[in-house]
């Protein structure tokens, strides 16, 4: 079972302390995910991609090019 990080939107934490980062969706709006978040985030990304063909496609961030939520470089 998983513990939920107080600090990331997502429901797939696996520590209730690990990092999270900024994952911007456009507009203004982001995401605050931890990193077991973040794989399950591209893992539907990656398959919504493949799904809607050149109709639209969704942007594949790698961890490590995302900005640390907080400001922390």
């Amino acid at each position: 079972m998983s513990e939920l990080n107080g600090m990331c939107d997502g429901s797939h934490c696996r520590s209730a302390a690990s990092e999270v980062r900024v994952l911007p969706l456009g507009g203004g709006a982001n995401l605050i995910l931890c990193r077991a978040c973040h794989a399950h985030e591209l893992a539907w990304r990656r398959e919504r991609n493949r799904s809607l063909g050149d109709f639209a496609q969704f942007a594949l961030p790698e961890w490590e090019t995302l900005a640390v939520y907080g400001g922390a470089p």
